[in-house]
């Protein structure tokens, strides 16, 4: 098997100009299929990221039923921020960092007009640490970075403009308490916030936890828990495990039950990335089957030949399998290689800014070439071309010695 792996090197170097051909188209196929599936699993893990880093955290944790009536912003199924449910969340394996938070709606008002927002609530100590790209589109102050407004408060962009509500000016808050009373309080717009969600700044008002529980008199309490992980892997492992430690009386939700939508997006460019790579692939064996039929063509003397001498046909089939094999392992490399090469040049300068649709929030895909990726494209590779190989193969195999020494 030796010699005839090193014959089928020899033979695929024989003929130079269409060995390179064909390399090139398989080499083609492999490089474009990498690039664009870099940039897919880039943009994947920006919006991914952009869920679990900024806005839900990787899990949520809630009384049993709130996941039915999240649209009514529930205060009835509230807990204690400090009780032992949150510190069972906060010291179980896998937990990086816990966030309290309370989701709520009423009426914010400029003193001239009034309309619906939809408030979250938390302690800005616990939640940057949890959610790291809270402060993502960010302009002006955060919320608890202006220890002399306490009741500062961050404004959707669209929100803002629209309410004409900027950074230094002053808003009143109302809403219902957990008993039903109205109540309003005042507070300061600290800063405006594009977090990359048209809809979402709309109606989006951050203000800190303690505001909110005064506002809605519910004092020591919150609604959920957003949780951050150690690694992200192990979503499905740490979610089971909370599960088992809460209890029937609690909802632990993963990022992608919450948020089902950026789920099914990425799962989609996924499976457009494999029609691309199919396309691709196609071409390249076609190339292939190209090639190899013109090298049966070319040696059929010489296969007749070792025939002659005592070749079985067997080991014909596998020169000309291994010969693909070959073709396939060069330009398949090649293309990994320069498709690797432009990926680490452009991630290297921080990637390629983008915009989504309706948003001035500016992401930066980061394109990223896993083994997840590299493997399967290279392996899919290899046996399409072998696939290609295969009938130019049986045909060389299935000569007739007499026939084939007498060709010309």
């Amino acid at each position: 098997m030796w010699n005839l792996f090193k014959l089928s090197i020899r033979n695929v170097f024989r003929n130079r100009g269409r060995s390179g051909l064909t390399m090139g188209a398989i080499g083609f196929g492999v490089f474009f299929t990498m690039l664009i599936g870099s940039f897919i699993e880039g943009l994947g893990n920006v919006m991914i990221d952009d869920i679990v880093l900024g806005k839900t955290g990787a899990l949520q944790v809630h009384r049993k039923g709130y996941d039915d009536v999240r649209e009514n912003q529930p205060l009835d199924l509230d807990f204690d921020d400090k009780g032992k449910e949150v510190k069972l969340v906060q010291t179980a394996p896998g937990v990086r960092a816990v966030s309290g938070r309370i989701i709520f709606g009423g009426l914010l008002n400029n003193g001239s007009q009034s309309t619906m927002f939809q408030g979250t609530a938390y302690d800005p100590k616990q939640e940057f640490v949890a959610l790291p790209w809270a402060k993502f589109g960010l302009a002006g102050k955060a919320v608890g970075d202006d220890p002399q407004r306490p009741n500062g408060a961050v404004l959707g962009e669209q929100l803002s403009a629209a309410m004409q509500l900027a950074p230094g000016t002053v808003a009143t808050l109302q809403a219902a308490t957990r008993e039903g009373r109205q109540n309003a309080l005042d507070l300061d717009i600290l800063g405006v916030q594009n977090n990359g969600n048209a809809f979402e700044a709309q109606r989006l008002v951050n203000v800190p936890l303690v505001f909110a529980q005064d506002l809605l008199g519910m004092k020591g309490r919150v609604t959920e828990l957003a949780v951050a992980l150690k690694d992200r892997e192990q979503i499905e492992e740490v979610a089971a495990d909370l599960r088992s430690r809460l209890g029937p009386e609690w909802e632990v939700q993963t990022w992608m039950q919450l948020r089902p939508n950026v789920a099914d997006v990425v799962r989609f460019q996924k499976q457009i990335l494999m029609v691309i790579a199919v396309v691709f692939l196609v071409i390249a064996v076609i190339g292939v089957v190209n090639t190899m039929l013109m090298a049966v063509l070319e040696r059929t003397r010489e296969i007749g030949t070792m025939m002659a001498v005592g070749v079985r046909r067997g080991r014909i089939t596998y020169l000309f399998l291994l010969e693909g094999l070959a073709l396939a392992a060069i330009g398949g490399t090649a293309g990994i290689a320069l498709a690797g090469g432009i990926v680490w040049v452009i991630a290297g300068r921080g990637g390629l800014a983008s915009t989504a649709p309706g948003s001035t929030a500016v992401y930066h895909i980061i394109p990223a070439m896993p083994l997840s990726l590299v493997l399967p494209t290279f392996l899919a590779a290899t046996l399409g071309t072998l696939a290609a190989a295969a009938w130019p193969a049986w045909r060389a195999a299935r000569l007739n010695p007499v026939d084939a020494l007498r060709a010309l």
